[in-house]
């Protein structure tokens, strides 16, 4: 059914239109009616429905659409609050159309109807951080590294008195906001970054974890575990390259069933395992659609002399690391881990994530159950494919790095710097983002990425130092054409 509808949009015809004209010729009427029914699936299935009781293949389509629609945040935001709190305010940009959607609502968040029927709008959803303004669109797949948690874990008192105020005790509404504050609140004052571009996922998590019971998720008042002293933030890697690996997360501490994996964005705010389990045929659904995304193509000319030369500089000193590419399933990739000791790399990151309580309580929760997963967090940091790479600054694991010009060659890499946070202000020609260098003594704000802050070191990965000029930026070029 999807092949057809995929066909009629092919054929630059307006899904909803295509839908709902009636004076449609005779030649699409047949195709009218199928697609009415795909797409009462794909809505249904997005909404975490039972649409057929045996296993079916994980449907691409259907999970774009519960990426972009779904319920797996698991609590949210009434929708008649929501539109009180926000009313003739702007909405931040780019715009994502997503038909049913209030033009209020983001597109880093989703409107949904919860288990309780309150149709809420959530917390960030998952292409809050998997998605990214770029080149005057919103490009999914691609890391935000413009996200500002730098106010993150705010005080709610104002926002629970003015919903008390809207919603009597008892009520659903008010029940799917003692969700949302639940989670909300354990997160206040613990998640916010020293600058903007980095983002607090691992802490998210291990705050909320020490909350739930590990076999049931269910929530607790009293701690399970202690968090770690510090907050740990990073870069967001692509999500293209996801079905090369054998793992997940920088350090490659995620093992086994991605589609749990990367369910635990619901572990802030669902009620319990109940949730996790009606969420699950969906996020394999969602994890079959991000295989098969493909990165942006290089927008600017290419020396092609350049590029083969480049291309023998990778072979002789990138592929044991980063693998092989081509078209197709010409590549491979080896999935390797480094120890920080031998990369180089600011280790706060891998260490604090392989000390915390979270990796014991990963292994006892129900997301491991029956070995379908588990956590193996390691002093370490994997190599990752490099697709789409010239898209992708900054870099190193931490976002420190602005562009591949000083990602090989670490004497260029600056201290301290600023960047617009415009995206279109990235240069084709060193690749990545346009920076300033700032000083020492110049006041700084959450447009400063400042490397002598514990964690965002820009140290290591000197492999490029070796090079010649002409071999690096030979290099450069064929980096450009992954």
């Amino acid at each position: 059914m999807g092949t057809i509808c995929r066909q009629a949009l092919s054929e630059d015809l307006n899904m909803a239109a295509f839908l709902s004209s009636p004076g449609a010729s005779n030649q699409y009427s047949w195709r009218k009616a199928v697609c009415v029914i795909w797409l009462a699936v794909v809505v249904a299935s997005a909404a975490g429905l039972a649409v057929f009781d045996a296993e079916v293949a994980p449907d691409p389509e259907v999970g774009r659409a519960y990426l972009l629609h779904g319920d797996y945040i698991g609590a949210g935001i009434p929708i008649g609050l929501w539109r009180d709190l926000h009313a003739g305010l702007p909405v931040p940009g780019p715009a994502l159309p997503r038909p049913g959607v209030d033009p209020s609502v983001p597109w880093d968040m989703n409107q949904y109807v919860t288990p309780e029927g309150v149709e809420v709008v959530s917390g960030v959803n998952c292409i809050g951080c998997h998605a990214s303004p770029f080149m005057g669109g919103l490009v999914i797949g691609m890391g935000n590294s413009f996200a500002d948690w730098t106010m993150s874990g705010g005080d709610m008192t104002p926002l629970k008195i003015v919903g008390g105020l809207k919603y009597p005790p008892g009520s659903d509404e008010a029940t799917v906001l003692k969700r949302f504050f639940r989670g909300a609140d354990v997160l206040e004052g613990t998640t916010a970054t020293p600058f903007r571009g980095v983002v607090p996922a691992f802490r998210l998590e291990e705050l909320a974890a020490a909350h739930r019971d590990p076999k049931t998720l269910g929530w607790s008042d009293e701690r399970v575990f202690d968090p770690s002293p510090a907050i740990v933030a990073s870069d967001v890697p692509a999500w293209w390259g996801l079905h090369k690996k054998s793992s997940i997360y920088f350090n490659g501490m995620g093992q086994g069933d991605a589609a749990r994996l990367i369910q635990q964005i619901g572990i802030v705010m669902m009620d319990d395992k109940t949730d996790a389990l009606r969420v699950l045929p969906r996020m394999r659904d969602v994890l079959a659609y991000i295989k098969t995304l493909e990165p942006p193509e290089y927008p600017a000319p290419i020396d092609p002399k350049l590029v083969a030369r480049g291309a023998e500089v990778f072979a002789a000193s990138c592929v044991s690391c980063h693998g092989t590419y081509g078209p197709g399933d010409a590549w491979t990739y080896p999935n390797k881990r480094v120890p920080v000791e031998e990369v180089g790399t600011d280790p706060h990151y891998a260490r604090a994530i392989a000390t915390s309580g979270l990796v014991d309580w990963y292994n006892r929760s129900w997301f491991a159950s029956d070995g379908a997963t588990y956590a193996d967090a390691t002093e370490s940091y994997v190599a990752p494919p490099l697709d789409g790479v010239w898209s992708t600054a900054p870099y190193l694991h931490n976002g420190s790095v602005p562009d591949l010009a000083s990602l090989l060659n670490s004497f260029e890499r600056p201290v301290r710097w600023r960047r617009s946070f415009q995206d279109d202000d990235y240069d084709l020609g060193r690749v990545g983002w346009r920076f300033e260098t700032v000083g020492p003594d110049t006041e700084t704000g959450p447009e400063v990425y400042d490397t002598t802050v514990e964690g965002y070191g820009n140290q290591g990965h000197t492999y490029g130092d070796g090079l010649s000029e002409e071999d690096r930026w030979a290099l450069i070029e064929y980096l450009k054409t992954l």
